[in-house]
């Protein structure tokens, strides 16, 4: 069968759905799979597909406007229509030019998720509703179950396996007392500060640790303390490779929070505005997320719409103001001396 997998979005999006990618090529081996993605996370996919089934979107942001754009729109349209899916798997966040190329390829059978954003209702042929859970991996996992019972499968798994990243990692063995720190998010609202957290990794390196600061436009601060080693990791598997080495890994909720959740390493995240939707998935023992859950508003975001402003007008951001730079470190200490990291 010749299947088309819709996935375009983001590194931590596309984490929770890669185990449906590397279980339907073990399950059916004979399958033609070909999954679109965005650029910056075709290495996640590349041990499993070869190129040609492969596709990449150099813009994420053009190719979820194309429907708009009839000349960019024509050039995927007709990829599709040479590649005569018999089947389509939308993923529950894909927009509107991925639910029209669906609909548009031919494909009879096209699985997926009806959202809020999106305007056409008609390319769904199998609605994957929402699982109890809530979790986007568990349902990411849902509609690639629908999938595998077009194909005959009777024992679909009830959850996701964590993604192999081995072609990602080259080996890359834990280091004891290696500290990892990421300050940066995509949403401004999710960042509890680059300064507060280069002041976690000074009190983490005087108890002995060696810190490992991610270098990226969204984290730098004034000065770093010269025991700290930068790291601009402008790769993933130079992002994997260093989050395989950590024994701690202290973040913001983003996509290398992902990243680090699905190869093991122990997590300290200050959650702030996230959606319980997105906490980390896998190894749950190893992860503390540390969110201030007495607040009406949270969370405040809904998993299937970002959210970019603060809506608590009365203490501005107090989900991530209430977590001091003692509370964190001191989560981080209790972290390292956890037999399970």
């Amino acid at each position: 069968m010749r299947v088309v997998l819709f996935k375009v979005n983001h590194l931590g999006d596309s984490l929770v759905f890669l185990p449906v990618v590397q279980a339907l090529r073990r399950r059916f081996p004979a399958w033609e799979l070909t999954v679109i993605t965005a650029e910056p996370e075709h290495a996640l996919y590349s041990a499993d597909l070869p190129p040609a089934q492969l596709w990449t979107a150099p813009d994420r942001v053009a190719f979820n406007h194309s429907w708009r754009r009839p000349w960019r729109f024509a050039r995927w349209w007709w990829q599709l229509r040479r590649a005569r899916p018999e089947a389509c798997l939308l993923s529950y966040d894909q927009g509107n030019a991925a639910h029209l190329l669906a609909w548009f390829s031919g494909a009879r059978r096209r699985i997926g998720a009806i959202m809020t954003f999106t305007h056409f209702r008609r390319p769904i042929t199998d609605v994957i509703a929402r699982p109890a859970s809530g979790r986007i991996a568990d349902w990411n996992w849902a509609m690639a179950g629908a999938l595998a019972r077009l194909g005959g499968a009777t024992d679909w798994p009830a959850t996701p396996p964590p993604p192999d990243l081995t072609h990602l990692t080259g080996g890359a063995a834990r280091e004891p007392g290696l500290v990892v720190i990421h300050a940066g998010a995509r949403a401004v609202i999710r960042r509890w500060g680059a300064d507060r957290m280069a002041a976690v990794g000074r009190q983490l390196a005087a108890a002995g640790h060696r810190i490992v600061w991610i270098d990226r436009p969204d984290t730098q601060v004034a000065e770093l303390p010269a025991e700290f080693t930068r790291a601009a990791c402008a790769t993933l598997p130079e992002l994997a490779q260093l989050l395989a080495r950590a024994s701690l890994f202290l973040c913001n909720n983003s996509g290398p929070m992902h990243l680090a959740n699905a190869l093991g390493t122990p997590l300290v995240v200050i959650s702030g505005s996230s959606s319980y939707d997105w906490d980390p998935y896998w190894h749950r023992e190893r992860c503390t997320v540390l969110r201030h859950t007495a607040l009406p508003c949270i969370a405040c975001e809904d998993s299937s719409a970002g959210t970019e402003h603060c809506a608590n007008l009365a203490t501005p951001l107090a989900c991530l103001h209430h977590w001091t730079v003692d509370s964190v470190t001191t989560a981080c200490l209790h972290a390292l001396r956890s037999p399970r990291s």
